[in-house]
């Protein structure tokens, strides 16, 4: 009970001393969960400056039935201003997606995507917990997953949820 007692406290001390004092300041590094309407998964956020960050959304899925996906997709985020607690921001996006489908006896396929887009949203940090950013955005995006299939654009809608980490 001791052991476990010294690990929390332990831990609790060093996440405190971790935590930003904001979600602008250059050096940040923040852990999430990002989705927009057309993928979604873990994520990390680095602001490179007060500016610039960027962005990794890590996402898979197994739908059953051998059907799965996975998701990479390469985010820069161009912060305008922080007012307050409310940092606005627009940016773009690349992605390798994947789907692969088990048919069973009529057998395997897999499809691959170049998927894109753009977007703008708005970061907001509650007040006694300014290492805790919540997003939200809308933009447009799409991608191919090549010749004879349907390709896919159109509006995206987002948020996101990350604890910011002062490295």
């Amino acid at each position: 009970m001791k052991k476990l007692l010294f690990t929390v406290s332990f831990a609790i001390i060093v996440i405190s001393n971790m935590a930003a004092q904001g979600i602008s300041e250059a050096g940040l590094l923040g852990a999430g969960l990002q989705g927009t309407s057309l993928n979604y998964g873990i994520s990390a956020k680095y602001n490179l400056t007060e500016i610039h960050t960027a962005q990794l959304v890590i996402g898979g899925a197994n739908y059953g039935f051998g059907t799965s996906a996975l998701t990479l997709t390469g985010r820069y985020l161009y912060n305008f201003y922080e007012s307050g607690n409310v940092r606005p921001y627009a940016g773009g996006q690349l992605g390798y997606w994947s789907v692969k489908f088990d048919l069973g006896q009529f057998g395997k396929d897999k499809y691959t995507a170049l998927a894109y887009g753009v977007f703008g949203g708005v970061e907001y940090a509650f007040n006694g917990l300014d290492q805790l950013g919540f997003s939200a955005e809308i933009g447009y995006g799409g991608g191919s997953f090549g010749s004879g299939l349907p390709s896919f654009t159109g509006i995206t809608v987002g948020a996101g949820i990350h604890y910011y980490f002062n490295l």
